[in-house]
């Protein structure tokens, strides 16, 4: 997953939480009395906890004096989003499904990731071009 930080006056950052170390993790985990697993679904549905945790860790690598009550973003400051990886096995999974089922997944992808285009692009590669008949799949002529 990666979190976009989109401050009011300043840029927006892209954190991926993926690049936070288990010592890290572990400092998320206590500040927040959340375990790892349960910051990462909330990274997944923009819990503002988790989001806060993980972008509050990270940044502390820049800052390390940065407290947790100094780090305290408007809720839609924070959101997060799929990255390359996930977006290929979601791509993955869709190509899977029933035809007729495919352009609604997509579509409700697309709201998760920040180049919607990248969906088409992954899906797309999850379906793989046609393979071409080889000598141990295609009839001979005896």
């Amino acid at each position: 997953m990666i979190i976009l930080y989109s401050p009011e006056d300043g840029e927006q950052r892209r954190f991926d939480v993926r690049s936070v170390r288990t010592s890290e993790a572990q400092i998320v985990e206590r500040t927040t009395d959340l375990k790892w697993g349960d910051i990462k679904r909330g990274v997944r549905d923009d819990d503002p906890t988790a989001l806060r945790g993980v972008v509050w860790v990270l940044l502390k690598r820049e800052t390390p004096t940065l407290r947790w009550s100094d780090f305290d973003p408007l809720i839609d400051e924070l959101t997060s989003k799929f990255d390359a990886r996930e977006i290929a096995g979601i791509a993955a999974d869709i190509v899977a499904l029933p035809e007729e089922q495919r352009a609604r997944a997509i579509a409700e992808m697309k709201a998760y990731v920040e180049d919607p285009d990248s969906v088409d692009l992954a899906v797309k590669e999850a379906a793989g071009s046609p393979k071409e008949p080889t000598t141990e799949t295609s009839p001979t002529d005896a």
